[in-house]
């Protein structure tokens, strides 16, 4: 079995447990929430649809169905990008700006209990170990080998 991958799961499974329990009050999602953060750090008129899939790795439909369920809970708005007439820019509404204040220290807090325990002089090899992870599953994506049928059988 894969002991990394089964890892890296597991913690996901736990942030994302933390994450939801910790803005259940408000009645978010932990991806709910990763979009806000994402408006909140990044807030400009340069975050349209395309840029929060870019930035997340996901398809635009992805993306759509949490934008729609953000701006009926009137935690965002969307308005006219002054970079192209066709996209409009997604930005928090005051009470979602609000809300990710109240809660700046969360992220922090995650990460200083994710970091427990291991020495600072690791922590840089740790992300830097994450980041190669993450860029060669990106890279096996972008192969044309799994998304062809190797084989003469049915696939």
């Amino acid at each position: 079995m894969n002991q990394i991958g089964l890892y890296l799961k597991k913690i996901h499974i736990i942030l994302e447990r933390r994450r939801n329990y910790e803005y259940r009050d408000y009645d978010l999602t932990s991806t709910q929430i990763d979009i806000l953060e994402y408006l909140y750090f990044n807030g400009s008129e340069k975050n349209t649809l395309s840029d929060i899939a870019a930035f997340f790795g996901v398809q635009h439909t992805s993306v759509i169905h949490v934008l729609k369920i953000l701006e009926n809970k009137e935690l965002i708005y969307r308005k006219e990008s002054s970079r192209d007439s066709r996209c409009k820019a997604i930005l928090l509404t005051p009470q979602g700006d609000a809300i990710m204040k109240k809660h700046l220290g969360s992220s922090a807090s995650h990460e200083t209990l994710l970091c427990a325990g291991i020495p600072r002089e690791n922590m840089e090899i740790l992300e830097n170990s994450l980041r190669q992870i993450y860029q060669n599953l990106q890279q096996a994506e972008k192969l044309p080998e799994l998304h062809q049928c190797k084989s003469k059988t049915v696939c």
